[in-house]
């Protein structure tokens, strides 16, 4: 979800069927999402306009180091909803969504920085969720997967 009123629109829907869900949104490296909301506004904003909340929010088409940079803004450091943020679909690109429009050609940074990556972001914000998203493949997932056990068995 790039932008608050879609993302509220698709939680009620999500809301009104009874069924689990979650909120991913496209998020900037200023902590926003696409249209200037930062993360734990949105999330906050969401959970009051629903019956039924999400389980959790994440992100996806966003590079690892770009969400780092997106927590790491004050506008969601202080903000107790950003407790409820879980996840991340990486994107392979820390390109942002404008850059990448258009583009003739995949933008694919390094597996193992963006893992790496991925790692610090469960360590220092306790995400649960972790895949990919455009650019990543079975390689990303199986370098990924093996880092995140050795991880959890250290």
């Amino acid at each position: 979800m790039p932008e608050i009123n879609e993302a509220i629109g698709m939680a009620k829907a999500m809301a009104d069927t009874e069924i689990p869900y979650i909120i991913s949104f496209m998020i900037q490296k200023d902590g926003c999402l696409i249209d200037r909301t930062p993360i734990g506004e949105a999330i906050k904003t969401i959970d009051k306009a629903v019956s039924r909340q999400p389980i959790c929010y994440m992100t996806n088409c966003v590079h690892p180091a770009n969400l780092l940079q997106a927590l790491s803004n004050e506008v969601n450091k202080i903000q107790p909803q950003m407790i409820r943020f879980k996840g991340i679909q990486a994107n392979a690109s820390v390109l942002n969504p404008e850059e990448l429009n258009n583009c003739g050609i995949l933008q694919q940074n390094d597996f193992n920085t963006m893992t790496d990556k991925m790692q610090t972001l469960y360590k220092q914000y306790d995400l649960k969720i972790f895949g990919g998203y455009c650019g990543t493949d079975d390689t990303f997932i199986d370098i990924l997967s093996r880092k995140m056990v050795n991880e959890l068995h250290n």
